[in-house]
């Protein structure tokens, strides 16, 4: 009987823990319009205007990369070591970034 090494059941707790991490970050986004909080202005009149539009192709590029990873991971159902852990780093990168996003956002759409 063998069992899996040390290495490679940290790396599919870390996986799946920063999943459910993004994947609780993506909900938290939508807390505002379902607990109905006033916005400072109505939606049709707010507006963000992003001055460099080759700024969004890199986040573009780490969410896509995301979902090719989260397919391969779990395609081979968390048995691939390097997998577990590209997908960690790409998804801990990721949520930083949308953390970063929602400071940003939140007070110009919730103050």
């Amino acid at each position: 009987m063998t069992f899996p090494s040390k290495n490679h059941t940290i790396s599919k707790f870390t996986v799946k823990l920063l999943i459910r991490l993004f994947i609780l970050l993506l909900l938290f986004a939508f807390a505002p319009f379902i607990l109905e909080k006033e916005t400072v202005k109505p939606m049709e009149q707010t507006f963000l205007y992003i001055t460099n539009k080759w700024a969004l192709v890199f986040p573009a590029l780490l969410f896509l990369s995301f979902l090719v990873l989260l397919f391969l991971t779990l395609r081979n159902k968390y048995q691939k070591t390097d997998l577990n852990w590209m997908l960690s780093l790409n998804t801990a990168l990721l949520v930083m970034y949308v953390i970063l996003v929602y400071v940003r956002l939140y007070p110009i759409l919730f103050d």
